[in-house]
């Protein structure tokens, strides 16, 4: 599926504010992405980039400032791709109104002023939307249905207990709290829940117990895949 989709696109599409390409949803019906749709997408792929890393093999990276502009960008790579030229898309976003109905998010706004003798200058937080999209990914492949459903199928809140975990599609990701200093993490499969919940255990107390086997951390963070 992947070398199909990619093997679709010979060269990259560019698709700017205002304007639409065509997308088939997971039920196979065509439908209009516009570029603000597709920068939702990819802001969504961002907040759950643990999933999409550990079950689609993809990279996010978050680009704060390109070339002193002020506009920042957001790739979706395969894991691995190396050349940064391989992204599969792209998302540049611009410093937009507040009350503007392409805003997205609020960030600090910073330009590189690309000197070693002028330091990199923080502007405040602004609004940004997205200004264009690049593609070298068929968008109306699969793949790019199976991301929509991804990230729809996420939005939704986690449970708040082990039995409502059990109940959900949901799988448990288990990171260690030390975060990118030990890099820890385990999927509990179904079976391990199953048998806290049997034992009475809350998922606060899961939490608790659980112990880093790398560098000893407890109180670990959990997150749904």
């Amino acid at each position: 599926m992947k070398e199909h989709a990619e093997s679709m696109l010979k060269r990259k599409l560019i698709v700017n504010r205002g304007e639409s390409i065509d997308r088939r949803s997971a039920v196979g019906t065509h439908q209009k992405a516009t570029c603000e749709d597709i920068a939702r997408l990819a802001l969504a792929m961002h907040d759950r980039k643990h999933f999409f890393s550990l079950r689609r093999s993809l990279e996010m990276r978050f680009s704060r400032d390109i070339n002193g502009s002020g506009v920042q960008a957001l790739e979706v790579l395969r894991t691995g791709a190396g050349d940064d030229s391989r992204y599969l898309f792209r998302v540049h976003f611009e410093s937009v109104h507040r009350d503007s109905e392409s805003f997205l998010y609020e960030a600090d706004l910073i330009r590189d002023q690309g000197k070693d003798y002028e330091p990199t200058v923080n502007c405040g937080k602004h609004c940004f939307g997205a200004q264009s999209v690049w593609l070298q990914i068929d968008w109306s492949s699969d793949e790019v249905a199976q991301w929509y459903s991804d990230t729809q199928r996420l939005s939704t809140a986690d449970p708040d207990s082990l039995e409502e975990w059990l109940e959900s599609d949901k799988e448990m990701l288990v990171k260690c709290r030390a975060g990118f200093i030990c890099g820890w993490e385990k999927v509990l499969a179904r079976d391990d829940l199953a048998r806290h919940a049997n034992a009475g255990t809350s998922l606060e107390d899961l939490k608790a117990r659980l112990t880093c086997s790398k560098c000893g951390k407890r109180n670990a963070r959990i997150l749904a895949l």
